[in-house]
């Protein structure tokens, strides 16, 4: 006795491979596309939602295959979630100018649905002006970001150098993420400044979750955040009206987790260099410490949390470990959290 397989409804066929773009980076959603004509249809508009970009030659291909749908429906060219990452070892100056470009061109094709997105850069001759220039994109639905690289702060001021052609200038104060909810900032080693001037309040209005990863013998950064963790501290308490700020450095209003993580250090083979290098790093250890034990005592109204050190470079590649958080948050995992 034969049985006849009966299809399912497309709507039903539609959520379970819309499940399998966030599954392995879309690499079974390319699989789908082959099977059928059904399923090739009900996979077309997916097929976006999650893409990996880790060489110059899938940037160059992703550009590619958006140039020929810029007069497609809308639905059919919808980017949710992204990571990008540039090998070092892959490309000179004059192919990273050209994928830099691309990437612009590409980020603003998916500005106004993306989610979340993860961006190495690991050329520090670039990177500044790159994460300087992604501060200023507008992203009005983004609610999570990871950066690798030396970053700049980010500020609301606008930039003339990236404004594009056509459009009305911003004012300054305006948020281009008003949806972040999680940042992470990695690849600077001391980002002191980072917390002066309420600028992470003003760039990111909605942020509840910060992460400063990568940081070596960056003890006034580390004093910077104990004197901002002692103000919003002095805010909670009762006599906060009359208490004056100590120090301009301010944590964001709305943040409700702290994560701070060393980075893995190299003691140079000179040992007065090791030995100056050890004391600073150490110094900066025991103020973090301090912070980790201060926070578990009063809590200051955030979850402050201090990781071990980074791993080692050359054994586990950061591009790796940041792809392997960036694929378990879309699945509903803690990530990097």
């Amino acid at each position: 006795m034969s049985s006849k397989f009966l299809p399912l409804p497309t709507e039903l066929l539609t959520q379970i491979f819309a499940l399998t773009a966030t599954s392995d980076s879309g690499v079974t959603l390319r699989s789908l596309l082959r099977v059928s004509r059904l399923f090739h249809d009900i996979c077309v508009p997916l097929k976006f939602h999650c893409v990996t970009l880790t060489s110059s030659l899938d940037i160059q291909h992703f550009h590619r295959e958006l140039e020929h749908l810029e007069h497609a429906p809308v639905h059919l060219r919808r980017i949710f979630h992204l990571f990008i990452s540039l090998n070092p070892s892959d490309i000179d100056t004059d192919t990273e100018c050209d994928a830099m470009t691309k990437i612009f061109l590409i980020l603003h094709t998916a500005a106004d649905t993306l989610q979340s997105l993860t961006f190495i850069c690991h050329n520090p001759l670039f990177s500044t002006s790159v994460f300087g220039r992604l501060f200023r994109q507008s992203f009005p639905v983004l609610t999570e970001l990871t950066i690798h690289g030396f970053y700049p702060f980010p500020n609301t001021i606008p930039s003339r150098e990236y404004s594009s052609p056509g459009l009305p200038s911003r004012e300054v104060g305006t948020s281009y993420m008003p949806m972040l909810e999680r940042l992470h900032l990695s690849g600077n080693r001391n980002p002191y400044g980072l917390l002066q001037l309420s600028s992470l309040d003003e760039c990111f209005p909605s942020l509840t979750h910060l992460r400063v990863s990568g940081l070596l013998m960056a003890g006034s950064f580390v004093e910077e955040m104990k004197g901002a963790l002692e103000e919003h501290s002095a805010l909670l308490s009762e006599d906060h009206i009359t208490t004056p700020p100590k120090l301009p450095a301010r944590l964001p209003s709305l943040l409700q987790s702290l994560i701070l993580q060393p980075g893995f250090i190299i003691f140079p083979e000179r040992s007065n260099a090791a030995s100056s290098i050890s004391k600073k790093h150490l110094r900066m250890m025991e103020r973090l410490k301090e912070i980790d034990d201060e926070a578990a005592k009063c809590r200051q109204g955030i979850r402050v949390t201090l990781k071990n050190c980074m791993h080692d470079p050359g054994a586990v590649g950061i591009g790796s470990e940041l792809h392997s958080d960036w694929l378990s948050r879309m699945n509903g995992a803690e990530g990097c959290w």
